[in-house]
This record gives C-alpha cells, structure tokens and sequence, in this order.
C-alpha cells in the first residue's frame, strides 16, 4: 500500500499561501493542508491596510490567491484551526478545532512569521 505525501502548512498567512503554491508549482502531488487561525483565506498585509482600509481596493484585491485556486489547485484551506503543537518525531500536528486536532503527516512546514 503507497501512501499519498501530505504536506501540513502551519500558518494561514501570505507565506503559507505562497508555500502551497510553490508546491504545486514544483510539481508536488500530493496532498497539501494549510492550518490557519484566522477566519479568512490568505491575504497581503500591507495593501489590506494601504489601500483596503483606506477605501482605494476593493476586498478581493488583498487576499494572496482567489478563492477558487484553492481548490483548483488542491489545496485545503483550515481556517480558524490554530496549531497547539508540532512533534517532529511523532510526526504529528496538533491543532483547534477538535474536528482539526492531532492530525498525521509526511511533512510539515512551519510558515508564520515571527
């Protein structure tokens, strides 16, 4: 039995976004997950509050990706699924909601910006 590579991206922010979309655009198979805490898909700071907030953009124009590329390109967004803990040895990423929590990977990417 063949298991299907995973890659759980922590973080929801624009890295992640881009991460997800290096992936696919290297070539990845796979299956891609990106845990975010946040209620939104990906967006760019600095046009949300540049030109967003300032009445100059329109809403779409601030998110990384439009909604349907995430599917498209088969990419599950968990939005509003903070991550608690990450086990390296374990192989294991533990994340809120509980329907999220404690899921198993092949490979993780940590991608939050400290």
């Amino acid at each position: 039995m063949t298991t299907q590579p995973t890659f759980i991206i922590v973080g929801g922010g624009l890295a992640g976004a881009i991460a997800a979309q290096t992936l696919r655009e290297e070539g990845f198979p796979g299956r891609i997950t990106v845990l975010g805490d946040e209620p939104h898909r990906p967006y760019e700071r600095p046009p949300l509050s540049k030109d967003y907030l300032q009445g100059n953009a329109d809403r779409e124009s601030i998110f990384a990706h439009p909604e349907p590329w995430y599917a498209e390109h088969a990419v599950e967004l968990r939005l509003g699924t903070a991550v608690t803990s990450l086990d390296p040895a374990a192989r294991t990423v533990t994340a809120t909601p509980q329907s999220a929590r404690r899921r198993p990977r092949r490979r993780a990417l940590p991608a939050q910006r400290r």
